[in-house]
């Protein structure tokens, strides 16, 4: 392997997978894969995930022959409770015999990530990582992988960035990329990263020009060129989960967007978690670097092409279908509905929902900003919906909020997402991010959702 690596020339290309949760089928009569409760996912639909989305990724990408793949963490669902769960994903990866790197994510224990995983990637390598942030040259090209589970405030970690950053710029290097676990910009998933990591790597991209962050976490699909105070800078964020049952659920659909759209000099919305599974290759030449990714069924859905740092030459997307229009005389026809919504916080157990005036039952749980939905009663729906929510928790926050229905021949017909936050606690008040409503305690959520 360490051969492998040394005989990379440009151009070469190069696989990036996010959060994989690699289940395996024991798991389903095992406590000790279970994950946190509140997950988004059922072990057993884990366990599916790996036959329908995890397998046949891994065979194409294993066609397409890239010099390596990285992983940017949360490998495994069982939350690394001990190396062997760690151990089990990695020789499911390792079965398809290529170079595999990996950052680290929140899923992986320090001491875990440590024993199993550094010594593996020295495997590769021919040296084994000191450290869970390292890097490596292949090829001309530095790859830079960070920490973001254990990032402090302007930390060790920080400055060794910083200073790697800073010694880069005076060397000939083809590209800089770096890769880590949580987002910069979480995009449309609020709060959903480390806001001093967001700060301390919003502060090193404005100052030195890199070619593009990878990551996950979020488990949703988006490409995102934003500004900086100084440089513009270029996320990638991906994740192989997708439900075999579920159709692809563009983003903007059903969350609202959370940077503000003046700092974003380019965007492709992507596809909501759980939905469209999804991977990065990305092509490495002397005049260009090309990221492209791709959806497990439908190949290339969007391409972005960049020469110097941060100067983005090219950037193509599908382009969704518009969803179905609801008009007056179809609210007859109305088969099923759901209020789809975004929750932080808080056991909601007494979150009482009304629906234009009507009771329709408690809030179900919701966690980390992750999209929920519930059923709604069909012919309670209206062209112009009231809904309110009152709860006695004040440790809660709502977003998102989202009337969808389905109408004959499977046409979905929704309300635009709302763009606040609502919220009775004060959690976020250090993030200082527009568009948060707060809620006194006991005061409910009312908000109008509109199919006009």
């Amino acid at each position: 392997m360490e051969q492998a690596l040394n005989h990379v020339e440009v151009p070469f290309t190069f696989a990036v997978i996010g959060d994989a949760h690699f289940t395996p089928p024991e798991a389903i009569q095992s406590e000790r894969w279970r994950g946190d409760s509140g997950r988004p996912l059922e072990t057993e639909e884990y366990v599916e995930n790996v036959t329908y989305a995890l397998k046949p990724m891994l065979d194409a990408v294993q066609s397409a022959d890239p010099s390596f793949v990285v992983l940017t963490g949360d490998v495994v669902e069982g939350a690394g409770r001990d190396d062997r769960e760690l151990e089990a994903g990695l020789s499911f990866f390792d079965g398809y015999g290529l170079p595999l790197f990996f950052a680290r994510g929140n899923y992986e224990p320090e001491g875990t990530f440590e024993r199993v995983i550094l010594p593996y990637m020295g495997q590769h390598l021919g040296w084994t990582p000191e450290e869970r942030h390292h890097f490596f040259d292949v090829a001309g090209c530095r790859f830079v992988f960070l920490d973001a589970a254990s990032w402090e405030k302007r930390g060790g970690q920080y400055e060794w960035l910083a200073d790697l950053l800073k010694r880069s710029q005076k060397l000939d290097l083809e590209r800089i990329f770096l890769f880590g676990h949580y987002p910069i910009w979480p995009v449309y998933r609020a709060f959903f990263t480390d806001p001093d990591f967001q700060e301390d790597l919003i502060d090193l991209m404005s100052q030195y020009p890199v070619d593009a962050y990878f990551c996950g976490h979020t488990h949703n699909q988006s490409v995102i060129q934003h500004r900086t105070k100084g440089l513009p800078a270029l996320q990638f964020m991906s994740a192989p989960i997708g439900l075999s049952d579920e159709l692809p659920i563009a983003l903007d659909r059903v969350q609202a967007l959370l940077p503000d759209p003046d700092n974003l000099l380019a965007y492709w919305p992507g596809y909501l978690e759980n939905t469209a599974p999804g991977w990065f290759m990305v092509r490495v030449d002397h005049q260009a670097a090309r990221v492209s990714w791709h959806h497990l069924n439908r190949g290339v859905e969007a391409v972005v092409e960049w020469s110097k740092k941060g100067e983005v030459t090219s950037f193509w997307q599908m382009v969704h279908p518009e969803d179905a229009r609801l008009i007056d005389r179809d609210l007859g026809a109305v088969r099923r509905a759901f209020l789809r919504f975004c929750a932080w916080g808080g056991t909601q157990d007494e979150a009482q929902v009304f629906l234009n005036g009507k009771s329709i039952g408690r809030l179900p749980r919701g966690e980390s900003y992750a999209s929920r939905r519930m059923e709604l009663p069909a012919p309670l729906v209206q062209m112009e919906n009231r809904v309110r929510i009152e709860t006695l928790e004040g440790r809660l926050t709502l977003g998102n909020l989202v009337i969808e229905a389905v109408l004959p021949g499977g046409r979905y017909v929704r309300t635009r997402p709302t763009g606040e936050l609502f919220t009775w606690w004060n959690r976020w008040d250090r993030w200082g991010m527009t568009g948060v409503k707060k809620l006194k305690v006991g005061r409910p959520l009312i908000t109008m959702l509109s199919f006009r």
